[in-house]
């Protein structure tokens, strides 16, 4: 033993470099798939049509976007998404080095090129999209939806009301013209003692200007905020509850949403649609809608438009299931998998001692202590309406009991989704001495009533496909796709909170982080994807 490992190139050594730049990286390093990839010809037109907005006959000349796209994705699926950290792999990570030929962008350049090609870089994912359907790597025999909330680059402090932005709006206007008054007097009197062509101005003027340009600026952003209150307002017209009346100064595109902890902070609702076979994501999007109705028409759609046509079959939870979008599915002949909403125990797919009592009931079948016990309740712990069964012929509701609730009145009544047009059953005296009326009835003395709309029986079919015994299979798989893929997007990216502001920018940065999500699918199945490109 001769002590401790001695190092092998001491720092002060001078070294002369006999390697290429390329022998760096190994051959079969992702960096090299993914530069491979954004090369290939399913990317060229959207490349082209990003080259075509650069001016190259004058100035410097600039990056190639396809050197800053791949720069951008190339991070994403490193978890780097920051400008500056960007910059700083140009200088410090090997890997990146090699994939931008030794190019230093700076941060601004970085930032600059997202925030000035969002529309031609969401493309992006299209294209990508459209590879893994030429290898196969997407079938569309299912498709799983979901959403998650993704906190926005605003905070909680940023959040006002209505009454208050429009006083401090009053307030803002009245300095404004006070200092634009000021202004105008200051040139006046600089005009009268160096000339109109002066060839330069007493620092105090420069000191109002820029006092002024920051005021604005605010000012721009309380009518925005008040903006987005009033669109928000219109958007809500048809339904009952109007949203809340604020809104953040910061990023007004922005909504108060409620995270899984349950603290509310200014966020953004983003959707995935995932197939199957490998956990492509087929189709993205992001909004301030507050929950997850009336998403799922979209982006079955927006499936249709990235990859040729629709799934066979679609699964997503309880808030997708409304009574406009279960008739749509019907009508593009794609089967639906959601439970019933505002039902805790088929939101997780039930038990089987809930089956099975579900059976007993639709079948007319007695029903024992444990297998009352064992029917789903409702949000509000009552026996769920999936419990009744309607009789088209006398027109009546069977309830678990074997007790009829006929029908008894009509109403119309406004939801987020539209109009709906209600049908009443119940008032049955049965009820008062039903010894399981505390479970169903809020007032057993007035009895249960339930109401059937115009999309009822869209309801009826979508439960008795969820009762089939394939229904719990297709049900759990958005535990491998969907689920999977949000979990990937947040822990493993890291991606919990936006750093753009707006719906543009940060419809353009999700768009780019699902990309790189396919891009890693496409690197893992590598060997298929190569022949189509």
């Amino acid at each position: 033993m001769s002590g401790f490992r001695q190092p092998e190139q001491p720092r002060e050594q001078m070294v002369l470099w006999a390697h290429r730049l390329d022998d760096a990286i190994p051959q079969d390093h992702p960096v090299r798939q993914v530069e491979f990839l954004l090369r290939a010809r399913p990317f060229a037109q959207t490349f082209g049509e990003l080259e075509r907005k650069y001016v190259l006959v004058e100035g410097k000349p600039p990056y190639h976007p396809r050197d800053l796209a791949a720069l951008y994705l190339y991070g994403m699926m490193n978890g780097i998404r920051s400008s500056r950290r960007l910059e700083a792999a140009c200088y410090n990570r090997l890997d990146v080095i090699w994939l931008l030929q030794g190019q230093h962008p700076d941060h601004s350049t970085i930032a600059d090129f997202v925030q000035q090609n969002g529309k031609p870089l969401r493309k992006l994912f299209r294209d990508v999209v459209l590879v893994a359907v030429q290898a196969g790597l997407v079938k569309l025999d299912h498709a799983a939806v979901d959403g998650t909330t993704v906190a926005a680059d605003a905070g909680k402090r940023s959040v006002h009301k209505k009454e208050s932005l429009e006083e401090t709006l009053s307030r803002l206007d009245a300095q404004i013209a006070a200092l634009e008054a000021e202004w105008e007097a200051n040139e006046r009197r600089e005009a009268g003692l160096f000339g109109a062509d002066a060839p330069w101005k007493p620092k105090e003027a420069g000191t109002v200007g820029q006092r002024l340009a920051r005021m604005k600026r605010q000012q721009q952003r309380l009518n925005r905020a008040l903006a987005a209150i009033q669109r928000r307002r219109e958007e809500s017209s048809s339904s009952r509850k109007p949203p809340k009346a604020i809104a953040s100064v910061t990023d007004p595109d922005s909504r108060m949403m409620p995270d899984k902890e349950g603290k509310r902070k200014p966020g953004f609702n983003t959707q995935l649609a995932v197939d199957s076979a490998k956990g492509v994501i087929v189709a993205q999007d992001a909004s301030d809608a507050t929950d997850d109705s009336g998403q799922l028409k979209p982006m079955l759609e927006q499936v249709a438009a990235n990859c040729g046509r629709l799934p066979g079959e679609v699964s997503a939870d309880s808030q997708y299931n409304t009574g406009p979008e279960l008739a749509w599915l019907e009508k593009a002949q794609v089967a639906g998998y959601l439970p019933d909403a505002g039902t805790r125990s088929e939101a997780k797919n039930g038990t089987s001692k809930a089956e099975q009592a579900l059976q007993k009931v639709h079948a007319g079948e007695e029903l024992s202590e444990s297998e009352w016990s064992a029917l789903p309740r409702d949000s509000k712990k009552f026996i769920s309406r999936a419990a009744f069964v309607y009789d088209e012929a006398t027109d009546t509701y069977r309830c678990p009991a074997g007790h009829h609730l006929p029908y008894v009145g009509s109403s119309t009544d406004r939801k987020k989704w539209g109009v709906a047009h209600r049908r009443h059953y119940g008032r049955s005296r049965a009820c008062v001495s039903c010894p399981h009326g505390a479970q169903c009835c809020r007032d057993p003395s007035r009895g249960r009533t339930v109401l059937r709309d115009q999309y009822e029986p869209c309801r009826e079919r979508l439960r008795l496909r969820m009762r089939e015994d394939v229904s719990p299979g297709r049900y759990r798989l958005r535990r491998q796709t969907v689920e999977p893929r949000i979990g990937q997007v947040k822990h493993v990216l890291g991606f919990r909170r936006f750093m753009r502001r707006g719906f543009d920018a940060v419809g353009t940065e999700w768009a780019l982080v699902c990309t790189a999500v396919n891009v890693g699918i496409l690197l893992k199945y590598w060997e298929a994807v190569l022949p189509v490109l």
